[in-house]
C-alpha cells in the first residue's frame, strides 16, 4: 500500500521544533536574524519573500525585508551586502533569485560571507556539502532529505534518479543523496537535457526526484 507523505504536516512539526531552539537561544541572550533582499518586481519572487518573512515570525526569528528597485546596479546592491556582511546583528543573508539582467549572480552570491549564506549558494558551502561537512544547504534538497527520515525510508543502496542538474536543487540533493549519512548512500544517476533515452534511466529508478 502506498503512503503519501505529508510536506506541509512535517513543515508546521519542523517549525515548532525550531520555535522551540529560537526560544532557548533567546533565553541565552541570543536574537536570530534574518536579512532578505529582493530586487525588482518578480511577483513569483515577492509571494516567496512574503512566505519566508511569515515563517521567520512564527518560528521567533527576526527578519527584514529590504527591497530595491528593478533598475539598481550590481555595484548598489554589492554594497547593501556588504553592509549587511559587517553587521554583527545580522546572521543571515538570503539574496532572492533571479536578480534582473544588469546583475551578474554569481557574482553577488559569492560576495555574501558563507557563514551568513542561509542559501546554501556561496563555493565553499558548496564545497563543504560536496565532501560531507557542516555547512548551510539549499532549503529544496534539504526538505527532500528530511522527508526521507520523517517516513524513516531507508534508501541506501538504492538507485536514484535526479532529473536536473541545477546548482539550487539536482546538483545538491545528488551530493546529500551520496553522502554516508543516514539517509544516503544511493547509487546516484543525474539525469539532464543531453540524456539520452531519459524514460529508460526512469524506469530503472528504485526513486525518481524530477528537479525541473
Amino acid at each position: 500500500m502506498a503512503t503519501i507523505m505529508d510536506g506541509k504536516a512535517l513543515s508546521l512539526k519542523l517549525k515548532e521544533q525550531m520555535k522551540q531552539r529560537i526560544a532557548q537561544l533567546k533565553q541565552q541572550g541570543i536574537n536570530p536574524k534574518l536579512v532578505v533582499v529582493l530586487v525588482g518586481d518578480n511577483s513569483a519572487s515577492q509571494v516567496y519573500v512574503r512566505n519566508k518573512h511569515k515563517s521567520c515570525g512564527e518560528v521567533g526569528i527576526e527578519s527584514e525585508v529590504i527591497t530595491m528597485p528593478e533598475q539598481t546596479t550590481q555595484q548598489e546592491l554589492l554594497e547593501v551586502v556588504e553592509r549587511l556582511n559587517q553587521d554583527e546583528t545580522v546572521d543571515g543573508i538570503l539574496v532572492q533569485l533571479p536578480l534582473p539582467k544588469q546583475i551578474d549572480e554569481k557574482t553577488v552570491l559569492r560576495s555574501i560571507l558563507p557563514e551568513k549564506d542561509v542559501d546554501g549558494f556561496h563555493p565553499v558551502n558548496v564545497g563543504l556539502l560536496s565532501i560531507g561537512d557542516e555547512c548551510f544547504a539549499p532549503a529544496t534538497p534539504s526538505g527532500i532529505i528530511a522527508m526521507f527520515q520523517e517516513y524513516g525510508i531507508d534508501i541506501a543502496g538504492k538507485n536514484c534518479v535526479v532529473i536536473g542538474r541545477s546548482n539550487i536543487v539536482g546538483k545538491p540533493v545528488a551530493q546529500m543523496l551520496l553522502q554516508k549519512d543516514n539517509p544516503g548512500n544511493c547509487t546516484v544517476t543525474v539525469c539532464h537535457s543531453a540524456t539520452e533515452d531519459l524514460p529508460r534511466q526512469c524506469r530503472r529508478a528504485d526513486i525518481l526526484i524530477a528537479a525541473i
